[in-house]
């Protein structure tokens, strides 16, 4: 769900990058505030609490529900489906009412809460997949209010290290979750023992509301100037048209070229997006069925996998000072496909799990900033181009899973499916981003002769 670390916000961080030059000489004497960020760090880190409870529970799922895995993974879809939804949703509110951001991003973390707390009160399938795809709804909409308002807050400063620390602290909740329900999980506990992890995550999210909700009190419901707010971010929006006019005249082109390659990479972040969210939604019970780990201990798998993701996604800042994004994504690429082949060829092995686990986790933390900053390089990111790559990667996050879902029925592969269907997807993702470097090089060579 980085993923979705995959928004619309985040890929609009790029292009906001080239508008902050003017903003900087007005606003440079304002100080920011680290208690104000941390405030949005903490509801990152609770979008990683609540993607991080999802593996673990997903038999548990079943069990409660009385159903089979080929129809719990609908739940999976839902989700998918859900965060695309809020997260165009969440655009579209801070677009329409720019002086609410803080008040909206508390209302949804209101919902976030309530929902995760109502989860295990659910014993049918569709209420289930219902509350669900709320919480996904009011997910989508928190990712996407808390980048924009990073974005909007620390526009004065360079502003991408705050947006990287929020994507690594999605990461850390991740990680943190399954050690949470991992207690909740023994042999030895009651069958409904992993809902108080549920509560217990529902009210970690009550401190960071009650802290959004004070600085929407404040400075949005109880402001005393609206309207020199309002003249003021008319603009700074006036302002950011015209340089963007100026740097990116090419926005309202549509060349066959551009068009080509942003399919490509639509096509890449889909792939890519739907085997990271297949990963870290079906690591727990591949273990538990292929390799019969006990559910616990499969837990702490899910745990190291979101740990070495979260490593990755903090490395990956200072990596890419040293690196270009090409040699970043080409690294990361082998690695996926490493690690999967360790994990197919040595598909009984305990210690191989662990390590493919590690392996995957660090290789793909850093793929998705890598895959926009090419991106960013080739073409100018404009809006509808960046609501296209969010399109796609929700679709991945969408498909892929429920693909897997379907495949590793008894019936058909079996939980080995789950292996064999990602080492399919990360070769295709690969196969696909090595024929946009070659349709790049082509493209830059033929640039090169008409200039001739």
């Amino acid at each position: 769900m980085q993923t979705l670390s995959t928004s619309v916000v985040s890929l609009h961080s790029y292009v906001e990058s080239h508008t902050n030059e003017k903003k900087l000489s007005k606003t440079s004497d304002k100080k920011v505030s680290i208690i104000y960020f941390l405030a949005l760090f903490y509801t990152f880190l609770s979008l990683g609490f609540g993607a991080g409870l999802i593996g673990p529970t997903l038999l548990k799922f079943g069990e409660q529900i009385n159903s089979p895995l080929d129809r719990v993974v609908y739940i999976l879809f839902a989700r998918s489906f859900g965060f695309l939804v809020g997260t165009l949703a969440g655009g579209f509110l801070i677009d329409a009412f720019p002086l609410l951001g803080r008040t909206f991003l508390a209302c949804s973390l209101f919902f976030m809460s309530a929902t995760t707390i109502m989860i295990p009160f659910m014993y049918h399938i569709i209420p289930m997949i219902m509350v669900h795809l709320m919480w996904s709804l009011t997910a989508g909409v928190v990712d996407n209010l808390a980048q924009l308002l990073t974005i909007r807050y620390y526009a004065q400063v360079n502003f991408n290290p705050y947006l990287q620390a929020l994507h690594g602290a999605f990461g850390v909740g991740a990680f943190l979750s399954p050690l949470i329900i991992a207690p909740f999980l023994q042999s030895t506990s009651p069958p409904d023992q992993w809902h108080y992890a549920y509560w217990l995550i529902g009210c970690l999210h009550i401190p960071n509301l009650v802290w959004i909700s004070i600085y929407a009190i404040r400075d949005e419901l109880c402001s005393k100037k609206p309207k020199e707010i309002t003249l003021e971010n008319k603009e700074v929006i006036l302002e950011d048209t015209k340089l963007e006019t100026t740097i990116a005249p090419d926005d309202q082109t549509k060349s066959p070229g551009k068009v080509l390659f942003l399919g490509l990479i639509t096509v890449f972040i889909l792939l890519y997006v739907g085997g990271e969210s297949a990963f870290g939604a079906y690591i727990h019970t591949y273990a538990s069925l292929h390799l019969n780990f006990k559910k616990d201990i499969a837990a702490y798998l899910n745990s190291v996998f979101w740990a070495s993701f979260a490593i990755s996604r903090f490395c990956g800042v200072a990596l890419s000072i040293k690196l270009s994004a090409i040699q970043m994504l080409l690294a990361d690429l082998f690695g996926c496909i490493g690690s999967m082949s360790l994990l197919l060829i040595l598909n009984k092995s305990s210690l191989a799990i662990w390590i493919g686990s590690v392996l995957f986790g660090l290789s793909v933390g850093s793929i998705y900033p890598s895959a926009i900053a090419f991106t960013e390089k080739q073409i100018s990111l404009t809006g509808k181009r960046m609501s296209i790559l969010s399109v796609g990667g929700s679709a991945g996050d969408a498909v892929i899973p429920l693909l897997i879902g379907y495949m590793i029925n008894p019936k058909l592969l079996g939980p080995i499916g789950f292996i064999i269907i990602l080492l399919i997807v990360i070769i295709s993702a690969s196969l696909i981003y090595g024929f946009t470097l070659l349709y790049v090089n082509f493209q830059l060579k033929k640039m090169k002769n008409t200039k001739k």
